[in-house]
């Protein structure tokens, strides 16, 4: 069976455990500070903070900003519902907006007629690695908490995502650019921020009170998120050719691909076609082992119960999206499999 997701696992990434065992440290320590040292070079900010989870890390950025009760916070109906629950976590007043139905992402034209006396944040995520359009939206002067927890690797005119907005999160999870197994990271150039965050996410012993939380990364898993922050730029490599591959053979498919904007360049996180047939296909497709799905499980506007006519472009690619297989650990007779068996599914 070729799944839709599977982490690039080899034995080197285990290593660290022989230097954790003759140490004893388990907990946060020198693998957590080097992991978070590593990160900034990688996105070129100047401060980093591991934490336990993408969500834990979204959880604090919006407390670093001072975010809470009474305030608004734009975010993509296309996402998943962890963006949703990060905003509820804090009291505030989720904005549900519509998407692109090319580049997949929020636009400037459709958060500017969503910014209310209230709007306090928007949480920008770069959906399946495709950078959204930073430029026009910074230029809304609203403070923008990018969501990376797809884009590791993606670059908008030559900068990394992830160092263009206010705040930066990652997630680590098990199907993400780099795993280890669970975990994230937030990361800014503003200090004050990044000592909000920092004093958030150390709750005991300390002088004076406040609600902290303990989301902490242990050295368990930054050895292993370390080892693979080595491979990225393979990780990254390896989609782009796969991506490349499939965008040859489905080609004459009717089909549409996501859209990267002019001066960015897509990690791949994944690779997604747009046709009514969509369902069928993924249902054939499982019958011969290829497991294609629905790259978000629902709309949070659905959730919310809000009136579909509001979001043609999130409708759209919730109907006809379909994920293809792809993933660094793909071998290149599973990429061959998987072309096979979603072009004989649009002759069938």
């Amino acid at each position: 069976m070729i799944k839709q997701s599977r982490p690039f696992l080899q034995k080197a990434d285990f290593d660290y455990i022989k230097d954790i065992l003759k140490t004893a440290q388990i907990a946060q320590g020198n693998f957590v500070e080097k992991l978070q040292n590593e990160f900034c070079k990688v996105i070129d900010t100047q401060y980093a903070c591991a934490v336990s989870s993408g969500t834990a890390a979204l959880h604090l950025a919006l407390l670093a900003l001072d975010i809470g009760r009474g305030d608004e916070v734009i975010l993509p109906s296309y996402t998943c519902t962890a963006v949703l629950n990060a905003v509820n976590y804090v009291f505030a007043t989720p904005v549900v907006i519509d998407v692109d139905p090319w580049t997949f992402n929020i636009t400037n034209a459709t958060i500017k007629n969503n910014i209310t006396k209230k709007t306090k944040a928007i949480i920008l995520t770069h959906t399946f690695g495709f950078p959204a359009d930073m430029d026009g939206i910074l230029k809304l002067g609203i403070p923008v908490i990018e969501d990376c927890a797809h884009a590791l690797g993606a670059t908008y005119k030559e900068r990394q995502v992830g160092s263009l907005g206010a705040i930066s999160i990652f997630s680590m999870y098990a199907t993400k650019m780099l795993t280890a197994g669970e975990g994230g990271m937030i990361c800014t150039n503003n200090k004050k921020l990044a000592e909000t965050v920092m004093d958030l996410n150390n709750p005991d012993m300390r002088e004076s009170y406040r609600v902290r939380y303990n989301y902490k990364m242990s050295d368990l898993t930054a050895g292993l998120a370390l080892n693979q922050l080595k491979k990225l730029n393979f990780f990254v490599m390896r989609r782009r050719l796969i991506a490349a591959q499939y965008k040859k053979a489905f080609f004459s498919l009717p089909i549409k691909f996501q859209q990267p904007l002019p001066e960015s360049n897509p990690n791949y996180y994944r690779f997604i076609i747009c046709s009514s047939r969509a369902s069928k296909v993924i249902d054939f497709a499982k019958r011969y082992g290829v497991i294609c799905d629905k790259p978000v499980a629902k709309p949070l506007h659905r959730y919310l119960n809000i009136k579909d006519e509001d979001f043609i472009g999130t409708n759209y690619l919730w109907n006809n999206g379909m994920s293809v297989p792809l993933y660094p650990s793909l071998f290149n007779k599973e990429m061959y499999r998987v072309v096979e068996i979603v072009k004989k599914a649009f002759m069938n």
